[in-house]
């Protein structure tokens, strides 16, 4: 028997067992999707390309390398490893599985009809995004946020947040420019609706400078005098675990993670954020903790819901600096 055959040969049959068996032992994960439609799980998953410190990309594998680096090459020689692979269906697309591999298993439970409820509302944010509570699963997440205020208690913020504004067109550096807008001049945003004022805040000045898209900025640190009864997307195993899945779920999915890149009056992908934003309202939150979109994955915003939260009123102003990505340039008050 030569170098490269298999030492334990097995029935070609069992080959799509063997190899799934293998691919799980290695990754602890099946296929999520393949070269052809990894595109297609990111856009509906878009988190999952930084979560877990990319877990998704660093998963990613060639067939040979996994041929190499696993058993199977104890059972199949390369060639019928290369034939029988070329076989296989990607379990997402239902294509044949190609050269590239994805093995990635998202880190909660999802129900099998999710992706469908993200397809219903992408139609309806598009259409016609005021008739949203006509759709089932919108009325749910209603009421699981209804009955998720009624079991979450106020909790006490970290030490200091911040709050950044772009140095173009920023009249000028003081603590008026970062406390609630007036509504006249309030666009709308993923957590609020134009004319209604909310407070932006990230966990640091870089998790800021970035959700700037990097621009020069002017930031405010700003601490709370009082406890809130905070929503928390960014770690909810940890503040609301009876629903963990669910709001996962959500903030990995489309619906509340979306990067926004039109700069224009169109922003359907802040259509379901913003009605999450107003089912939470309602239900008595006065905080959205959510992960940011364009800062490391361990990076959190949150938006202050409730204006009696006001720099002065319930929070204050501990500083304010200059910021470019690197250097700080701290402003006198």
């Amino acid at each position: 028997m030569s170098s490269s055959s298999p030492t334990h040969p097995l029935d070609e049959a069992a080959f799509e067992d063997v190899f799934l068996q293998e691919l799980d032992s290695w990754f602890s994960a099946d296929i999520a999707c393949c070269e052809r439609c990894n595109e297609k799980f990111l856009k509906i998953w878009p988190a999952a390309y930084t979560a877990d410190s990319e877990e998704f990309q660093r998963n990613q594998i060639q067939l040979d390398t996994f041929y190499d680096g696993s058993r199977i090459s104890a059972f199949y020689s390369k060639e019928q490893f290369e034939r029988l692979a070329q076989e296989m269906d990607c379990p997402r697309c239902g294509e044949k599985l190609g050269y590239t591999l994805y093995p990635y298993e998202l880190p909660f439970d999802v129900t099998l009809e999710f992706e469908d409820n993200i397809a219903s509302i992408h139609a309806i944010a598009n259409e016609t995004p005021f008739l949203l509570l006509k759709n089932e699963f919108a009325q749910e997440i209603l009421q699981a946020l209804e009955a998720l205020s009624q079991s979450t208690n106020t909790t006490t913020m970290p030490s200091s947040l911040y709050r950044a504004r772009g140095l173009e067109g920023l009249r000028e550096v003081s603590v008026d420019q970062f406390d609630f807008a007036d509504p006249k001049y309030v666009g709308e945003g993923r957590y609020n609706h134009a004319g209604q004022p909310v407070l932006y805040l990230g966990d640091s000045k870089e998790t800021c400078f970035h959700e700037l898209r990097g621009v020069n900025c002017a930031v405010a640190e700003i601490a709370f005098d009082s406890d809130l009864k905070v929503l928390d997307l960014a770690t909810p195993y940890d503040s609301h675990q009876n629903q963990s899945d669910l709001l996962n779920a959500l903030a990995f999915s489309a619906l509340l993670s979306t990067p926004q890149e039109e700069m224009g009056y169109k922003k359907p992908a802040y259509v379901f954020s913003r009605f999450v934003a107003d089912c939470a309202r309602s239900a008595g939150f006065e905080a959205i903790r959510y992960p940011s979109t364009r800062a490391s994955a361990q990076a959190y915003n949150l938006v202050i819901l409730n204006t009696d939260f006001s720099i002065g009123n319930r929070s204050r102003l501990v500083g304010l600096c200059l910021f470019d990505g690197q250097i700080t340039r701290t402003v006198e008050v």
